[in-house]
């Protein structure tokens, strides 16, 4: 693969997204993001049902990017400015209580004012999108040999908040790659869906292998119940995702959906990427 430089230095791909799939390390590296993504939520019960759920993970997003982008008081997340970005206000302020609950997300009276109260991420949230982000850049680095700005985003505070605001436009869903692939956007939709989705993939070497199911481990690891499982693997067989084999003790992932997945990790970790290098550009001196 190879890669040029522009004319202020950043690397850049000659390729399209998908030739990242030429790289010989390409099935090793999407199996461990495949891990990666999975292990931090794996037997966590109680985050993997909050997080599992799209509308807490959007929710939380808008806080960070409302936080991060901030210049002034005004522009700062209050969930009064949150509910008028989202559907569904009182969900909002359901979900947003849930997240003060747990100590994910803390308030910051105004100084000026008492009445208004800043919604403000903590340190899981922060740190744990911080290593989401170095994951995908440090994927990225291994399949093109542009590496470097993982490693910035864990050391430099202001990279990984002008890269953060470099991902504005990830909050309307019709900008993620994710959306592109329909099929594996169709298990976004289902609680911890994508999650089971990412496990199968990671299980069967990207499809390369039968995967034996226990229903109830993958309950447990997901944090659902078995019932939950088998109606998500029983509707993916439905769906032409994957097929049962040796009495539905194994299961085997599709070509297609096999080739969906793929796809949207190439686009997904670009985009990424992508984000990153426009937020180095930003910062550099002039």
């Amino acid at each position: 693969m190879m890669n040029r430089s522009s004319d202020d230095g950043a690397v850049l791909l000659d390729d399209h997204p998908m030739h990242l799939r030429r790289h010989p390390s390409f099935v090793p590296v999407l199996v461990g993001f495949c891990d990666q993504l999975i292990a931090p939520l794996r037997g966590q019960r109680l985050m993997i049902k909050l997080f599992g759920q799209r509308a807490p993970t959007e929710i939380a997003a808008h806080i960070v990017m409302m936080h991060m982008s901030a210049r002034k008081p005004v522009e700062r997340p209050t969930l009064t400015r949150l509910q008028r970005r989202l559907p569904g206000p009182r969900q909002t302020a359901a979900f947003v209580a849930v997240l003060r609950g747990l100590s994910l997300v803390t308030v910051e009276r105004d100084p000026e004012d008492a009445r208004i109260r800043y919604l403000v991420p903590g340190p899981v949230i922060l740190e744990g999108l911080r290593g989401w982000l170095a994951m995908h850049l440090d994927c990225h680095a291994r399949l093109t040999h542009a590496g470097g700005l993982s490693l910035r985003l864990q050391d430099d505070a202001a990279f990984y908040a002008e890269t953060i605001r470099q991902c504005a436009s990830w909050l309307c869903r019709d900008n993620r790659p994710l959306t592109g692939f329909p099929d594996l956007a169709w298990t976004d939709e289902h609680d911890s869906g994508i999650h089971l989705a990412l496990m199968l993939v990671a299980r069967s070497a990207v499809g390369r292998e039968a995967v034996a199911i226990s229903t109830a481990e993958l309950a447990t690891s997901l944090g659902v119940s078995r019932s939950h499982i088998r109606n998500l693997l029983t509707t993916m067989e439905g769906r032409g995702l994957l097929r049962f084999a040796d009495g539905r003790r194994h299961l085997m992932l599709t070509p297609g959906f096999v080739a969906s997945v793929e796809a949207w990790f190439c686009h997904q970790v670009c985009w990424l990427a992508a984000a990153a290098a426009r937020a180095d550009r930003v910062l550099r001196p002039a």
